[in-house]
């Protein structure tokens, strides 16, 4: 059954329920060859003959009886299939309200959500950017359905899904030369600041400078600070300081020359990445509509992979 041509199931149905091969060519709108061809292809890969060509009229075999009923199971399931779908299409309607840190905006993901979307024209987007802390706040006071994270917080009311990875790098305009940066004076440039920098600059000296255990984001000296990634990306590129980004944020930016990126002297080093998390209640019984657009995150992010 697993290798049947169900483009023939027509021309078998016709005789079937004709009993009679002139009269399934009329009811398929096929030749009546073109019947007696797809009978016989049909026969060929069951392996059994599925009629008794007698001189009255064509009797379904015990074969052509259990194909019958495999059709007519197939059919009900391509139904209940066509059902879920159109009762779905009308669940997904209303807000999906969601928090996430500003750089997640400027991931390949956003826009792949949104145009997931368009198949959902009452489905509305209510999207808070926001830092680590107050996505977890968000969440646990149900202001929002779920949030992105870049860390994990045990709590009993909290449940994660683990999303993608991100790599932060420390960059530079040029003129500030970030490639010589080290561990003796790591505390002399000047630094940008934004919404999810300080905890971006603790993971990265954790990585690469472990040894460095008392300094944190509070120990640097930031030449500017500004609420939102897109400001303090240009304000690197303006030479006031440099910053640690997610490196999708900036990477064009590389590419292009206009910042330079920091590596570490040792050979052994690895790049430094983090888990993204999605957030929200446990237990929730959230709408079909969240579940529907957590899906879509999910499924973007096994394509991405």
């Amino acid at each position: 059954m697993m290798h049947l041509d169900p483009k023939l199931f027509r021309a078998f149905k016709a005789v079937a329920e004709s009993r009679s091969f002139n009269d399934a060519a009329d009811i398929a709108a096929m030749t009546q060859a073109n019947i007696s061809k797809h009978i016989k292809s049909l026969e060929e890969q069951v392996g059994y003959e599925l009629f008794v060509r007698t001189p009255k009229c064509p009797i379904i075999t015990d074969a052509g009886k259990k194909l019958l009923q495999h059709i007519k199971n197939l059919e009900d399931l391509n139904s209940d299939f066509s059902l879920e779908v159109k009762n779905d299409y009308h669940q997904i309607e209303g807000i999906v309200s969601y928090a996430m840190p500003p750089s997640c905006l400027l991931s390949p993901h956003f826009p792949m959500l949104l145009e997931r979307r368009l198949n959902y024209p009452e489905l509305e987007i209510d999207l808070t950017l926001t830092h680590n802390k107050q996505v977890f706040e968000k969440v646990l006071s149900g202001q929002v359905d779920f949030g992105f994270v870049t860390e994990k917080v045990d709590h009993p009311r909290l449940k994660y899904y683990e999303f993608c990875q991100e790599e932060y790098v420390m960059v530079g305009a040029p003129v500030s030369n970030v490639s010589d940066l080290d561990t003796e004076n790591i505390l002399n440039y000047n630094y940008i600041e934004y919404p999810g920098m300080g905890v971006y600059f603790n993971y990265w000296r954790q990585h690469f400078f472990p040894q460095l255990d008392s300094i944190n984001d509070l120990s640097v000296h930031f030449a500017g600070r500004i609420n939102s990634i897109e400001g303090a990306i240009l304000m690197v590129l303006g030479g006031l300081g440099i910053s640690i980004f997610p490196r999708h944020c900036i990477q064009q930016y590389i590419d292009s020359g206009q910042m330079n990126e920091w590596h570490v002297n040792a050979e052994d080093s690895k790049p430094l990445f983090n888990d993204i998390y999605i957030v929200k209640l446990n237990p929730g019984s959230e709408p079909k509509r969240v579940e529907k657009v957590i899906s879509w995150f999910m499924a973007i992010s096994h394509d991405k992979h």
